[in-house]
């Protein structure tokens, strides 16, 4: 044999790094997976309630005055919460579209269109001309910029809820399913305080380019929430779902069909705080402005407040319901509305702004908030993961559009039916918190702790 034969063969020149498939990523732990998501779902809550009550406070203070100037107090202040009361009426059509693809496609890219959907809408707002500058035209241009904001809206907290309680410990649920609702009022608290801050203007000023800066403002809240949500995994169960082969063609459908009296009752328990939540974010300010001939800010400064308060209150009637189940907290949150309806509008009548701000905080933070605390978590665990984002959107925006969207227009009529006494409205929101106590009561529990499935996902 040659020496040559016998030299081993020249090893080739060593592989370029970038040819080697790179390591695959270590798994995600469940703690850093849920403290993801629930940094997701807070920061797209923040943004939804800073539009919101944004455009329900402005409905209340100033879009009578720049966009319907033309009719008479009252007439203008109806126009404005009709328009408001539009974004509710679309929320189920986005709603139901979004969620869809929810559970089509995955919770989390919904999630990032919701975002970019309501902060256009919302953002626009802050550039529209007046009715002074191009008349019939501005209107019709504010009722787009709603319709925007309430197309994204209708499927956002809805997927946040889905998102946190998927990605939650089971006997931690409830409490990480409540943080949704904390970053909503976190939301409240940054809006509110703009709008006091601005309508403290000079009237001319306010009126002029005053208004228009918070809306503009939400630029940096959009930003926020997507660079977050882009960061944000999948929860598992959809993924399980997606592998298995498991999703539904038409998962509203199914849910309505499979769940029928399931969905009618879980829709009855959001009718206390759609009805009193709207009416005193949306109604109050223009019936301390109005009738009761007080600051604009007033009730602006009022509901900061008690949202300042409720970031706190709102995890904590969560992790109640851990512990004690979370029919208990609702029902029990339910008859407090229902108790406190008339005490709330006599102390609002006292005129005296440290009782005023009183009455909005004991009746939001404390009563208001023991019910929407839990419903994330109580609607999440009362539908399977297939249906959960559909199933779960048709109930939060059917409740909308017959309870929500109304509350300030209806407020408005039974206040003025009353001869602009508030006892009307008192009793449409003490029947809401009955309503709300009994369609709990007839639901079975879903609190793991309480079901002995604690160790189970949903």
């Amino acid at each position: 044999m040659s020496p040559a034969a016998s030299t081993p063969p020249s090893p080739g020149p060593p592989a370029h790094p970038e040819s080697q498939h790179p390591a695959p990523a270590p798994p995600m732990s469940r703690r850093s997976r849920q403290r993801r998501t629930a940094a997701a779902s807070v920061v797209g809550s923040v943004l939804e309630w800073y539009d919101f009550f944004l455009f329900g406070a402005s409905a209340a203070i100033v879009f009578h005055k720049v966009f319907f100037p033309d009719v008479s107090q009252l007439a203008g202040t109806l126009a404005s919460f009709a328009t408001f009361g539009l974004g509710f009426a679309v929320r189920p059509i986005g709603g139901l579209l979004l969620a869809h693809l929810g559970d089509r496609i995955g919770r989390r890219p919904v999630l990032i269109l919701t975002v970019v959907l309501m902060g256009v809408g919302t953002l626009l707002i802050g550039f529209l001309p007046t009715y002074g500058q191009i008349g019939i035209w501005a209107p019709v241009l504010l009722v787009c910029c709603r319709l925007l904001q309430g197309f994204g809206v209708g499927a956002e907290l809805g997927g946040a809820y889905v998102m946190s309680s998927e990605a939650a410990e089971p006997r931690r649920r409830g409490f990480y399913a409540a943080l949704p609702g904390a970053g909503e009022f976190i939301g409240v608290v940054i809006a509110s305080g703009a709008v006091a801050a601005v309508s403290s203007l000079p009237e001319e000023d306010f009126l002029g380019w005053g208004w228009r800066i918070p809306f503009l403002a939400s630029f940096l809240v959009v930003v926020a929430a997507l660079l977050i949500r882009r960061a944000a995994p999948e929860t598992e169960q959809f993924e399980a779902t997606r592998a298995g082969g498991k999703r539904e063609r038409m998962p509203v459908w199914t849910a309505i069909r499979s769940r029928p009296r399931t969905i009618c009752l879980l829709i009855g328990t959001g009718c206390a705080t759609a009805i009193a939540s709207y009416s005193i974010q949306g109604y109050l300010p223009s019936y301390l402005t109005n009738q009761l001939d007080m600051p604009a800010n007033t009730s602006v400064l009022g509901i900061t407040l008690a949202s300042g308060v409720s970031i706190l209150t709102i995890p904590l009637a969560g992790a109640l319901s851990d512990r004690i189940g979370r029919r208990p907290v609702m029902i029990g949150g339910g008859v407090a509305i229902a108790l406190f309806a008339y005490p709330f509008f006599l102390l609002i009548d006292t005129r005296q702004p440290w009782i005023i701000y009183l009455a909005i905080t004991v009746g939001f933070a404390f009563m208001l908030n023991s019910v929407f605390a839990v419903t994330g978590s109580f609607y999440a665990e009362s539908l399977p993961t297939e249906v959960r984002y559909s199933g779960l959107v048709f109930v939060r925006e059917i409740n909308g559009v017959i309870f929500a969207g109304t509350a300030p227009f209806v407020a408005t009529l039974l206040v003025n039916a009353g001869g602009d006494r508030p006892w009307y409205l008192a009793g449409y929101m003490a029947l809401a918190g009955l309503a709300t106590a009994v369609c709990t009561w007839l639901l079975p529990e879903t609190a793991p702790a309480r079901t002995g499935t604690a160790d189970e996902e949903i």
